[in-house]
């Protein structure tokens, strides 16, 4: 690998996958055949363009301070966290998520996936600028988090089926 090892690598690159974000929810939005899904899907887009913007100033700040390489290692594991994120890299993969449980289900399990990423990019910080906006885009994702799961609560008071992922039909939320 002939990359450059360092924390603004890595979250231009999680910048990138914002976009990427951002796309799925709009096509998961026209795909909808629900109004309140579409809706979800309407709002997680703009989550999505908010934390691009937040993660492309955390990149530059810490460009800014040119002193924090990591080894290899650590530079795969924070790329690989970022790749597991749950958008899907084949743009002809049918969108299937139609209603608003499973609108609520993809953006709960992105939120949490970007938590423990911006935790990751927090522990390994310089930058007080971008230390404060991950913290901040922390906050938000943790409350967005929070309301998704009150809504799937409330669409689904005792519990959504879920499809069997393997052959058990007892999986609920």
């Amino acid at each position: 690998m002939n990359q450059c090892f360092n924390l603004s690598t890595v979250v231009d690159l999680a910048a990138s996958n914002s976009v990427k974000g951002v796309q799925y929810y709009r096509r998961m939005q026209e795909m909808a055949e629900d109004s309140v899904a579409r809706e979800i899907f309407h709002r997680l887009a703009e989550e999505e363009g908010e934390e691009q913007r937040a993660l492309l100033k955390v990149a530059r700040a810490e460009a800014e301070k040119e002193q924090n390489g990591m080894n290899e290692q650590t530079y795969c594991y924070l790329s690989a966290l970022g790749d597991e994120l749950k958008f899907p890299y084949d743009y002809l993969e049918e969108f299937k998520a139609v209603s608003p449980r499973e609108a609520l289900e993809i953006g709960i399990q992105a939120k949490k996936d970007a938590i423990l990423l911006y935790h990751e990019f927090l522990n390994r910080c310089v930058s007080q600028e971008a230390r404060n906006i991950l913290l901040h885009l922390l906050e938000s994702e943790q409350r967005n988090l929070l309301e998704l799961r009150d809504y799937m609560r409330e669409i689904c008071p005792t519990g959504c089926k879920y499809p069997p992922k393997n052959g058990n039909t007892d999986d609920q939320l």
